[in-house]
C-alpha cells in the first residue's frame, strides 16, 4: 500500500556471492528494490522495505501492485481493485493499473522484470492475448495470485501505439536530416523509417502499423532528431527502443536507483561506433504549450532513505487522522453504504486499517474534504516546508538524474530531448527547433548556480493552495529553489487512489531554461 512510510531499510540478511562487475561501472550487492528478495544484482540500487502479509488478500494485492508501480519511475499508474465479475474469485485477486494507453506495454514489461528479479514473486497465469499488456503475479505467502489489468485512462492514440519514439530513433540512422516542407517529403521520411527497421531493435508491430500518415508525430520526431543530429549522434549504427524490454546490447545501462527500476529513463538508445546515447524523449506541438513533466511519481517512492523516516512517520500520522475524519463525515452525511457501515461497526477504523475502508468512499467526497482549512494538504505543506532543504536536495537528484553522468565511463551519455512540431491541412508542416539538454550541461549548470547557495523549497508565490479559501483544485504548488533561482515548478496531487501517497510532478522553470541559451 503506497503509504508515506511504506519503504524501510532491510535488516540483516544473508549475502549472496558477488558476480563479475559490468565493465567499469560499480556494482553493489542489494536486495530487490521492492523488498521481495533478490535474484540478481543491480547497479547502485536502493532497497525498499519488505511486503508483509497479514491475511487480507485484497489489501495485500493492492500493496504488491503499488510496489511494482513504485519501482517504475517513468510511469505513474493509479492502482485500484478490479471488482468486476469473475476478475476476483477463489483463485485470483483482480487489480487495475490505470495509465495512458501507449505506456501499458512498457509498464508491464518493467513490472515483469521486477518480478523476475524477486525471490518472493513469480509470474502466474495470463491469457496469451494479454501477455504484453497485463501482469499476473504470485507471492509466496498468498494462496491466490494477483492479476493486474493494465487499463488505459481513456486518452488513446488515434491508431495503434504512438510511433513518435520509433520515428525519432529511426531518423537518427540517416546520414543527414533536413526538415520536410511538403507531405511528399514527409512520406519519404516515413518510407525511410519503414525500410530501416532492421536497425531498430524493440519496435512493436503496432508502432510500425501506426507510421503511415501520422504527420503530427512525424513533425515532432523530426524536430527531436534534428537536434540529436546537431549534437553528433546522427548517422547512427543502431537504435534500441526500451519500451518493451532492454536489448542485451544495452541492458548493462538499465540501472536501478532510489528504488526505481527505470532510473535510466531513456526511451531509446543510439549506438554510434563504441558510444551510446540514451534519449529521454518528450514532445509538444507548440513552444507556448506547457512543457512535459520531468518526473511524475508517488511521494513515497521519492523519499525512501532512512533520513526521511521521521518525516514520513509524521505524514502517515496526519494522513490517518484526516481519512478517519473523512469516514466519520461519510457516515454523518449518509454517503457510506450499508455494507461499509456494517463493516466499520464490526471492525472499527483506526490508524492502521483505514485504507481498507477509504477505498469504498466516493472520490467526490474525498476531493471536497481535501479542499479547505481542514485539508490534509495543510499538514502536508507544513511538514514539507519544515523539511524543505532535506527534500529539495533529494528532488534535485531525482528530477535531473545527474547520477547518470557516472555511466560516461562506460561510453554512455544521456540527454533530455523535446521535439516541437505539428501538422494540419491548413497550417501545413510545422517543425520547430527541438530542445536538447545533455547530462553534462545539466550537471554543469546545476553546479554553477549551486556553489554556496542553499537548495530549498518554497510555496509558489501567488498560487492558490488546496487549503486556501476558494481553492478549486486539491493540489499543492511549490518551487524547487537554488538560492533565489526557481529551477522547477512542483505540484503535489492525488492520482485517483487515496490509499496511496499523492504524486509529485515537476517541470523546468523558464528562469532555469534561460540559462541554457
Amino acid at each position: 500500500m503506497k503509504s508515506f512510510s511504506t519503504f524501510k531499510e532491510h535488516e540483516s540478511r544473508p549475502k549472496e556471492e558477488t558476480p563479475e562487475p559490468i565493465q567499469e561501472t560499480a556494482v553493489v550487492e542489494r536486495y530487490s528494490p521492492l523488498g521481495f528478495g533478490l535474484k540478481q544484482f543491480q547497479l547502485d540500487e536502493a532497497p525498499l522495505g519488505p511486503v508483509s502479509y497479514d491475511g487480507d488478500d485484497e489489501a495485500f494485492a493492492l500493496e504488491i501492485a503499488s510496489k511494482l508501480d513504485d519501482g517504475i519511475s517513468s510511469i505513474n499508474a493509479a492502482i485500484e481493485l478490479d471488482n468486476r465479475r469473475d476478475k476476483t474469485n477463489g483463485a485470483k485477486v483482480g487489480v487495475f493499473a490505470i495509465m495512458p494507453d501507449n505506456l501499458r506495454t512498457k509498464w508491464s514489461a518493467l513490472a515483469n522484470q521486477i518480478i523476475e528479479d524477486s525471490d518472493d514473486l513469480e509470474s502466474a497465469t495470463i491469457p496469451d492475448g494479454r501477455k504484453e499488456k497485463d501482469v499476473s503475479v504470485k507471492h509466496k505467502d498468498m494462496d491466490r495470485y494477483v492479476y493486474i489489468n493494465c487499463r488505459p485512462d481513456g486518452k488513446r492514440s488515434k491508431a495503434g501505439d504512438d510511433p513518435n519514439e520509433l520515428m525519432t530513433a529511426a531518423l537518427c540512422l540517416k546520414n543527414s536530416l533536413t526538415a520536410p516542407k511538403t507531405v511528399e517529403e514527409m512520406d519519404e521520411l516515413i518510407k525511410f523509417v519503414q525500410l530501416n527497421l532492421s536497425k531498430v531493435k524493440g519496435a512493436k508491430q503496432s508502432q510500425i502499423d501506426s507510421l503511415e500518415g501520422d504527420y503530427v508525430n512525424l513533425c515532432s520526431a523530426v524536430s527531436a532528431a534534428l537536434t540529436i543530429h546537431k549534437n553528433k549522434y546522427g548517422n547512427a549504427d543502431m537504435v534500441y527502443l526500451t519500451g518493451q524490454a532492454w536489448d542485451q546490447d544495452v541492458k548493462q545501462f538499465q540501472i536501478t536507483k532510489y528504488g526505481m527500476k527505470d532510473f535510466n529513463s531513456s526511451d531509446f538508445i543510439i549506438k554510434k561506433g563504441s558510444s551510446f546515447l540514451g534519449v529521454s524523449l518528450k514532445k509538444k506541438q507548440l513552444y507556448s504549450q506547457k512543457d512535459p513533466t520531468l518526473i511524475n511519481k508517488s511521494f513515497s517512492t521519492l523519499f525512501q532513505d532512512s533520513k526521511f523516516n521521521k518525516m514520513m512517520a509524521e505524514l502517515d500520522k496526519r494522513a490517518a487522522q484526516f481519512y478517519l475524519r473523512v469516514l466519520v463525515v461519510a457516515k454523518q452525511k449518509k454517503i457510506a453504504s450499508p455494507k461499509l457501515l456494517a463493516d466499520m461497526e464490526k471492525t472499527r477504523p483506526n490508524a492502521k486499517n483505514w485504507k481498507k475502508f477509504i477505498q469504498r468512499i466516493p472520490n467526490d467526497l474525498i476531493n471536497s474534504q481535501l479542499k479547505g482549512n481542514k485539508s490534509l494538504f495543510r499538514s502536508m505543506s507544513m511538514i514539507i516546508l519544515k523539511n524543505k532543504e532535506l527534500m529539495a536536495n533529494q528532488l534535485i537528484q531525482l528530477i535531473f538524474k545527474a547520477d547518470l553522468k557516472d555511466l560516461k565511463k562506460v561510453n554512455f551519455d544521456f540527454t533530455l530531448v523535446t521535439g516541437i512540431g505539428d501538422y494540419g491541412p491548413r497550417k501545413g508542416v510545422d517543425v520547430k527547433i527541438g530542445d536538447y539538454k545533455d547530462i553534462d550541461t545539466v550537471s554543469t549548470k546545476l553546479n554553477e548556480i549551486v556553489k554556496n547557495e542553499k537548495i530549498t523549497i518554497r510555496e509558489t508565490p501567488g498560487a492558490v493552495q488546496a487549503f486556501n479559501e476558494g481553492a478549486t483544485a486539491a493540489t499543492l504548488k511549490f518551487d524547487l529553489m537554488i538560492g533565489k533561482l526557481p529551477v522547477c515548478h512542483i505540484e503535489l496531487r492525488y492520482k485517483g487512489n487515496f490509499r496511496s501517497a499523492p504524486s509529485f510532478t515537476a517541470i523546468m522553470t523558464d528562469e532555469f531554461k534561460s540559462l541554457y541559451k
